[in-house]
């Protein structure tokens, strides 16, 4: 009898721990599998706010303005403003305006994200301005606060760029040039670096000049979050609105830099909130409007379109050397060949004085006196030239020894043709 209630105790254990298993095997899969997010009920909601329709721009901006407190929490910060709410899903979705800020920001294309339960924002553009820094949001006082972060340069204008992997913000941005113009597309530099989440202190990888339209997106450098973004450890993906309701989604690798278009991402509509568009480990889920839930690998598909970023960005270092060694070897060319030609320039003004010391002394011995024009080219050896070469040496050879004082002649006319002239020695 014992033994048989000892068998049953362990049959009955068995099976609580099978359910218990079971239970947290669902509850795991469910907390890979984010709410349904009631859009309509939202907007509904954020309505009662009284916030102007065109700041909210809700339609557009939704997904790509929110990120997950937890399974059932999410923040919701309108793409462009410092407006901030926290919406709670669930059977019932409550929205919840937890910043006392009206005013809007210069934060289109910022990158939003949490760590360690504090909400940050990092960069932003927005009426011909840029904000290059980092604020987070200071639940205590409903408000965004600066965040000061150790080395990072006075001078940072624009974030082109930016990604959290792990605890660490990767980052490209442009700095602002001691040489104004008004060309647009001037040399602009560039840093590019990392800050971490605890200590707050940037560190330079490495920087390069490149052509730039400041205002205006650049498509080769540049890197727009989206109309939709999901962000995980090492992936994020990121949804463009296209025309006629379509979007093109595109992968971005954090570790490599490298942002992917692929077939099998193309054939994956907009979501609407019942469907959705997530990422765990190495895995892409897509939620239909039914609740079915499909998954594949993230390389899955073949790649359209790559853009490697990182890549990218080093080969500017590359040719900014390549650029930086040309020059440099060009102006020494240019430094030798000016210094040749002094040079050159001193050894004939020097033989050149010699020349005319001489010269000098063939006339002293023969002064005073008046001699033809044809003797005068003679003793001064340019009878060898053309008319017009010895018409000019005459004149400039003359000009010389005139200035230096110790010998002086001039042209004088002949006594029995005037039309022609002597030259006449003192």
């Amino acid at each position: 009898m014992i033994k048989l209630f000892y068998l049953y105790l362990r049959m009955l254990i068995k099976k609580v721990l099978s359910i218990i298993f079971v239970f947290f095997g669902i509850f795991s899969g469910l907390s890979n599998n984010p709410n349904v997010i009631d859009t309509l009920e939202i907007h509904n909601q954020i309505k009662l706010f009284g916030i102007n329709e065109d700041v909210l721009n809700f339609k557009p901006h939704f997904f790509s303005s929110i990120v997950f407190k937890n399974d059932s929490t999410i923040f919701y910060n309108p793409n462009g403003t410092l407006h901030l709410f926290e919406i709670h899903l669930g059977d019932k979705t409550k929205v919840s305006k937890i910043s006392t800020s009206v005013h809007s920001g210069h934060n289109f294309n910022r990158l939003l994200f949490t760590n360690n339960d504090i909400l940050y924002s990092f960069g932003g553009r927005g009426l011909f301005n840029t904000f290059p820094g980092l604020i987070y949001f200071d639940f205590s006082l409903g408000e965004w606060l600066k965040k000061e972060i150790k080395n990072y340069p006075g001078n940072a204008k624009k974030i082109i760029s930016s990604w959290k992997i792990g605890n660490k913000i990767k980052v490209l941005f442009s700095r602002y040039s001691g040489v104004k113009g008004n060309d647009t597309n001037e040399l602009i530099d560039f840093s590019f670096g990392e800050f971490d989440l605890s200590k707050f202190e940037y560190i330079e990888h490495f920087t390069f000049k490149d052509s730039y339209p400041e205002l205006l997106y650049n498509s080769e450098i540049d890197f727009l979050i989206g109309n939709y973004f999901y962000d995980s450890d090492f992936y994020s993906i990121h949804g463009y609105h296209k025309d006629n309701e379509r979007i093109e989604y595109l992968i971005f690798d954090k570790i490599n830099g490298t942002l992917n278009r692929t077939s099998i991402l193309d054939a994956i509509g907009r979501v609407n909130g019942l469907s959705y568009l997530y990422i765990k480990d190495s895995s892409i889920y897509h939620r239909d409007q039914h609740g079915n839930i499909e998954s594949f690998d993230i390389n899955s598909g073949s790649i359209i379109h790559s853009r490697p970023l990182y890549q990218l960005y080093l080969s500017k270092v590359n040719n900014t050397l390549f650029y930086f060694i040309v020059t440099s070897t060009i102006l020494i060319l240019c430094s030798l060949f000016l210094f040749f030609i002094r040079r050159k320039k001193k050894e004939l003004s020097n033989n050149s004085l010699q020349n005319l010391l001489v010269l000098e002394k063939k006339f002293l011995t023969i002064k005073p006196t008046t001699i033809s024009k044809e003797e005068l080219d003679k003793l001064i050896e340019i009878s060898r030239y053309s008319y017009e070469t010895i018409k000019t040496r005459r004149s400039l050879i003359i000009n010389q020894i005139n200035k230096n004082g110790n010998i002086k002649i001039e042209r004088v006319r002949k006594e029995n043709d005037k039309r022609f002239y002597d030259y006449k020695i003192n």
